[in-house]
């Protein structure tokens, strides 16, 4: 199935320096993601992970010095979100991908694209979580938080999106509203993980699912357009 990232931003996020080290990390652009007459959407997840055996995100200062040149092709596969966004996701990490794909089309136009088509894409964090599949909350260190907040500003204003949904409340909480203080032009919102099985299909919890798809229907409850 066709899904594969534009290209029409590269030149603003190419003038961000982390992805000039790490262009493997370059958000996920969908090629629809200019044709919401509501707006664009940009969604915010947590954050990556590294091989098991990996070692070279476990000293945070050391991280942000290297280059993804110094990364194995296994390592790289991890951290490459288009990639991962592209791939058919079927290992147990990629659930975050199937559950926002399945709640994006049951509410945008249907085309030839997955759902995620129509959606820009990107993570919280720019350092592969410690642990893999546990919170950043364990491992964050603040020139993470520094870092997160400098690259969430500098993702927005190259993206332009009209929403922001961080998909991760710690990421909210911890780096989210950080970011939207200083683009108060950009609206935000935020819910948490979609596959954190404790909360997100929990109908009384006020940050899943539920809320997730009020969202989405704000955003595509109209006959899409192109946008200029």
């Amino acid at each position: 199935m066709p899904n594969k990232s534009s290209s029409y931003f590269d030149a603003e996020l190419n003038q961000i320096s982390h992805f000039q080290a790490f262009p493997s990390m370059r958000p996920f652009v969908g090629s629809n993601y200019q044709l919401s007459e509501n707006g664009r959407l940009l969604l915010i997840a947590e954050s990556y992970y590294f091989p098991s055996n990996s070692t070279k995100h476990l000293e945070a200062e050391k991280w942000y010095e290297l280059n993804e040149s110094e990364l194995s092709s296994e390592e790289l596969s991890y951290i490459n979100c288009r990639g991962l966004l592209e791939s058919p996701w079927k290992p147990e990490g990629h659930a975050i991908y199937r559950e926002v794909n399945r709640c994006l089309e049951s509410t945008v136009p249907s085309s030839d694209d997955r759902g995620v088509s129509h959606v820009a894409f990107a993570n919280t964090f720019y350092r592969p979580a410690v642990s893999s599949g546990g919170s950043f909350r364990h491992c964050c260190k603040p020139i993470d938080w520094e870092k997160a907040v400098s690259l969430g500003e500098a993702v927005i204003r190259a993206l332009e999106p009209d929403l922001v949904v961080y998909v991760t409340k710690y990421g909210w909480d911890s780096v989210g509203r950080f970011v939207a203080a200083k683009v108060p032009e950009v609206s935000f919102d935020f819910t948490c993980h979609p596959a954190d099985p404790r909360h997100w299909n929990v109908k009384s919890y006020a940050h899943g699912r539920p809320k997730f798809m009020k969202i989405l229907q704000s955003i595509f409850s109209k006959n899409q357009t192109p946008r200029p």
